[in-house]
């Protein structure tokens, strides 16, 4: 009797980063040898997912942020530019949905 092997989530996850970082990487090198096309945005978002991937990966990218600061601090104003939007996303669509609420709920009494 065989038996089935059956895929956790965290497998099909790092079956998919690990899929990606190499679709990025591939784009990357096209860029390379098409030059209206951009390499660099391609290889960091390799990187990205590799590292999302491979955790000894995720360490050296860590350490590599340490130890360059302004890379660091530009690292860490892109994250934080990122979760104010999202914040402010979440508070509109709150509202919205608040609005909503109330312009039906005094229709339908």
């Amino acid at each position: 009797m065989t038996q089935a092997h059956t895929r956790t989530p965290i497998h099909a996850r790092r079956t998919r980063n690990i899929l990606l970082g190499v679709l990025f990487f591939i784009l990357g090198v096209i860029g390379i040898l098409i030059p209206v096309m951009p390499q660099v945005v391609f290889f960091l978002m390799s990187l990205v997912f590799f590292s999302m991937a491979f955790p000894s990966l995720r360490r050296r990218v860590r350490r590599f942020r340490k130890r360059h600061p302004s890379l660091e601090r530009a690292y860490v104003k892109w994250r934080e530019r990122g979760r104010k939007k999202r914040q402010e996303l979440i508070r509109k669509a709150r509202k919205l949905r608040h609005d909503f609420e109330e312009r039906f709920d005094g229709h339908a009494r």
